[in-house]
């Protein structure tokens, strides 16, 4: 029997999830680098690159298996516009979110981009202790080849899932006229309190006033949040109705602001995408270390958040916070699950 070949594109945003924002195999996709409009894009050919996952297919094969779970988890939440309630089914979601957010093609690009820093560093001291006849343009011009850029995040994925488990899961269900949006970096990543504070450190799962949004249809949103600093205005349930329109736009104006190249949309939301997709802006990274160097790192990337005040009505910070003081450390405001795993870790 002849060796079945590698396969070659490796898709970083799941292909049942796109298909979710169509009904076919064909999105609408909007590339920012271009400023152009592809209404009807084959699915296959979106959202991948070649051996973004290696020369071989373990980690595909591994990409595979866990969307053959997640499939059906999120199908039934579509269907039923319910979260869950089987504890690993849960489990699960929470891989998909995480997964979601450190698998795409920005965050192997980070990667890469830090490693070669890193390098040229490396080359121009030595360089200079050994007399080596290399110039700047020489050292500026040298590159690096990584297989499986993505593979140190996919490796904290134990930890950062115990983190996300104390966050607040809540499903927002769109009743307006405006579908959500999607992207390349389909994890909606935000801290309300941290932009109403004026508090522009970086942010991530660990941090208190963490939320983060992954839009699963256009109808249906998945929300993780921070439920000691945040109130839910609109119920006390774990699924709420958005009838107003303005609600919805200001998640996709969120949405939009955290794509990284490409924004994923089915067709009826090509006028109100047309009219709003020149409000992203680009944002310096920061090097951003979760952690401390008595205690351990838990995570270092070089973190592009999104800085920008949106009105998401349905959270309401809680009065305690509005004055708390906000911590200027390394570190940040970490909840009390980040520093167990910080703890746990610095002991080992």
């Amino acid at each position: 029997m002849a060796k079945k070949e590698s396969k070659t594109y490796n898709h970083y945003v799941p292909q049942f999830y796109l298909r979710n924002f169509s009904g076919n195999n064909s999105i609408g996709v909007y590339n920012f680098a271009d400023r152009r409009f592809t209404d009807e894009d084959s699915i296959k050919s979106v959202a991948g690159r070649n051996f973004l996952y290696g020369k071989d297919d373990k980690l595909e094969n591994w990409f595979r298996n866990l969307e053959s779970k997640w499939a059906p988890i999120i199908k039934s939440m579509l269907e039923s516009e319910m979260l869950p309630v089987d504890s690993i089914e849960f489990t699960y979601l929470l891989m998909f979110v995480y997964l979601s957010d450190v698998r795409t093609a920005e965050k192997a690009d980070d990667y890469k981009k830090s490693t070669l820093e890193e390098a040229k560093r490396i080359v121009t001291m030595v360089s200079a202790q050994d007399d080596t006849e290399l110039t700047d343009d020489e050292i500026e011009s040298l590159d690096v080849t990584i297989d499986r850029p993505n593979l140190s995040y996919i490796e904290g994925m134990k930890d950062l899932i115990r983190i996300m488990s104390d966050l607040c899961p809540l499903l927002i269900i769109n009743e307006s006229e405006v579908g959500f949006l999607s992207s390349d970096n389909p994890v909606a990543k935000y801290n309300q309190w941290f932009m109403e504070r004026n508090y522009k450190h970086p942010y991530g799962f660990g941090h208190m006033g963490f939320q983060c949004f992954i839009p699963l249809s256009p109808r249906i949103c998945f929300c993780l949040y921070d439920e000691t600093v945040y109130k839910n205005q609109f119920t006390k349930k774990s699924r709420v109705r958005l009838y107003d329109v303005s609600n919805v736009e200001e998640l996709n104006k969120l949405f939009i602001q955290n794509a990284y190249k490409e924004i994923y949309y089915e067709k009826d939301s090509r006028d109100w995408l047309d009219k709003n997709v020149k409000i992203k802006k680009e944002y310096e990274k920061d090097e951003w270390i979760m952690g401390s160097p008595q205690y351990g790192y838990l995570q270092k990337v070089s973190n592009r958040c999104v800085f920008d005040y949106f009105k998401i009505s349905i959270f309401k910070t809680v009065s305690f916070f509005k004055t708390a003081p906000l911590p200027y450390d390394e570190a940040g405001p970490l909840r009390e699950s980040a520093y167990r795993i910080l703890m746990k870790n610095s002991d080992k």
